[in-house]
């Protein structure tokens, strides 16, 4: 793989950092050191490049390197929890605007939610109301820990993922999760 012995140069702002290797790019990814929308460099690239833009640093090699034996296992955090996939409506708020969307993947201390809205930031707190069509709805308290960018031209409506951590969510809403992961074991 050519991004295995490639020296990484990092831009933050108008600052330079580097060389790193791939290995420390991702762990620095993993701790949201560096963001999707963080530029970067090597060799082989004819310019500063976003990293969302970079196949090195996709989501699909990513879990390609997860599923094999690699030096690349330590540089992933490994979750806390179990997390299960699902398909749950969402509406919310980051006391700006409102938007809707679902939950796509839940654990008891987060979730992947593809909003309606390219315009929720990283860092935003924000109140959903979760919506299961086949249990009680619950509301959680939670904060956006990394935005998934997209090459794809934006509009207001467009929905991009979102990975969010809970911070307070509703006893009701603790028991559902647990089932929903009992279920999916």
């Amino acid at each position: 793989m050519k991004s295995e012995n490639t020296s990484w140069f990092v831009l933050i702002g108008e600052q330079k950092y580097g060389p790193y290797d791939y290995k420390t790019v991702i762990q620095m990814i993993q701790s949201n050191q560096l963001m999707d929308f963080n530029y970067v460099w090597a060799e082989h690239l004819e310019a500063w490049t976003p990293i969302y833009q970079l196949e090195e640093f996709s989501k699909d090699r990513f879990e390609l390197l997860l599923q094999k034996e690699s030096e690349y296992l330590s540089s992933f955090i490994k979750r806390k929890g179990q997390r299960v996939e699902v398909k749950i409506p969402i509406i919310g708020h980051n006391s700006i605007r409102f938007f809707d969307g679902e939950i796509v993947s839940i654990s008891e201390s987060g979730a992947l939610c593809l909003l309606n809205s390219p315009l929720v930031q990283v860092g935003d707190q924000i109140k959903i109301h979760v919506k299961p069509v086949d249990s009680d709805s619950f509301n959680v308290e939670c904060e956006i820990i990394r935005k998934n960018y997209s090459k794809q031209r934006l509009n207001s409506k467009s929905g991009l993922y979102y990975a969010v951590r809970f911070n307070e969510i509703q006893n009701i809403g603790v028991e559902q999760i647990k089932k929903w992961i009992d279920k999916a074991a």
